[in-house]
């Protein structure tokens, strides 16, 4: 069996034949079946006539590209939706004599979707998916280096209100709790921090203030990858002291009523959230009313968004989660992609996660992995005692 490799949409049909052979010329016939239900072949094209070579090899390359495949896959569907996977077989005719070339191409619906992605215009969803095409074979995002800076926090933000909404909202708590006048009991956001501060105190990354060296700098910004907990991720990851997570009913689920299947669906959907704090620690000396403390003196706020890319459904007793209804016109010059089953559904491609983990077990090629947006930096005036 052949696999159509992702970006490769050629095939070559190579034959010999016996020198005394009499006729001199050859059209080459393409098949087509269903590569999941492993259903009859269909005939779906017939070559011109090309010049029979006697005394060498004869070579035709043909392409398979995602307009080809759509006109395959129209002919030999059964009025349910289009198939996620096709073989195509070769024969060779010579006269009246047809005999099928060795070896069947298999083809998975998916490997185009990155190019359908481009002709929507979606080049973030583009970009993080041939990530996963091309760069390796991984099930595990945890043990491989992430995507750093891999989408922008302006796009991000711009691209979907519900995503700049739930930040502003994330921005003011944070800025609430973090506040010495703060009321609140048990400040969950403040003990965070603090638990952050001395983490990077025991790693010798902060050092406490002393009437000697009244003030020091804390805060980790580089984005060295380092292992931590079984992962791999940015050093500032390790010390991120608060989160908020964008996947319910009335964040992602209000973008997702709102504007269906877009590039910010496509590339990023639910996520979350993370925020780390540089600043000063200083030490104040005790007085008549207070003793000597430590205060923490926030003066920035860096907010980013962490995702993991993959296609593993959470529960795998269940039907596979679904990704769009794709639709390609015959010419392939336009693309729909509806996020509810369409009533014409024989004329859509239905694509899930099991779709692209169907793709990996054969290729050996799909790299799940977790990507980071780039920082968005907030100056504040905030300050608490340690």
């Amino acid at each position: 069996m052949v696999l159509l490799n992702f970006e490769n949409d050629n095939v070559s049909v190579t034959f010999k034949v016996d020198p005394k052979i009499q006729e001199n010329e050859y059209k080459i016939k393409t098949y087509a079946r269903n590569g999941i239900t492993n259903g009859t072949k269909t005939l779906i094209a017939t070559s011109e006539s090309f010049a029979l070579n006697k005394n060498d090899e004869n070579v035709q390359n043909f392409t398979i590209d995602y307009v080809f495949y759509n006109k395959a896959a129209k002919k030999i569907n059964n009025n349910k939706a289009l198939p996620n996977v096709i073989v195509f077989t070769f024969s060779i005719l010579i006269g009246k004599n047809e005999n099928e070339s060795q070896g069947d191409c298999k083809v998975h619906f998916v490997r185009y979707i990155p190019k359908l992605l481009n002709i929507k215009g979606w080049i973030n969803a583009e970009k993080l998916q041939k990530i996963w095409f091309t760069k390796g074979n991984n099930a595990d995002k945890k043990k491989v280096f992430p995507e750093l800076n891999a989408i922008t926090w302006q796009w991000i933000t711009s691209e979907s209100r519900e995503v700049n909404e739930e930040y502003l909202e994330f921005l003011n708590d944070n800025k609430n709790q973090l506040n010495a006048m703060s009321l609140i009991r048990n400040n969950n956001v403040q003990n965070a921090l603090k638990n952050e501060i001395n983490k990077m105190v025991t790693a010798g990354l902060a050092e406490i203030p002393t009437a000697i060296k009244p003030k020091i700098i804390f805060g980790v910004q580089s984005n060295q990858v380092v292992n931590h907990n079984n992962e791999k991720m940015p050093l500032f990851e390790k010390y991120y002291y608060n989160s908020k997570s964008f996947s319910g009913i009335w964040d992602l689920g209000k973008h997702y009523l709102r504007e269906g299947i877009d590039d910010f669906i496509a590339a990023i959907a639910n996520f979350n959230f993370h925020v780390f704090a540089t600043g000063s620690l200083e030490y104040v000396e005790g007085g008549y009313i207070t003793s000597e403390h430590i205060k923490v003196n926030v003066t920035k706020l860096h907010f980013y968004i962490k995702d993991s890319f993959d296609f593993v459904d959470d529960d795998p007793n269940a039907s596979s989660q679904p990704l769009g209804y794709w639709k390609i016109s015959d010419d392939g010059s336009s693309v729909e992609v509806e996020k509810d089953s369409p009533s014409n559904a024989n004329e859509y491609f239905e694509v899930t996660n099991k779709s692209y983990r169907d793709y990996r077990d054969d290729h050996r090629m799909g790299y799940d992995f977790y990507l980071y947006s780039t920082l968005n930096e907030v100056n504040v005036n905030l300050s608490f005692n340690l």
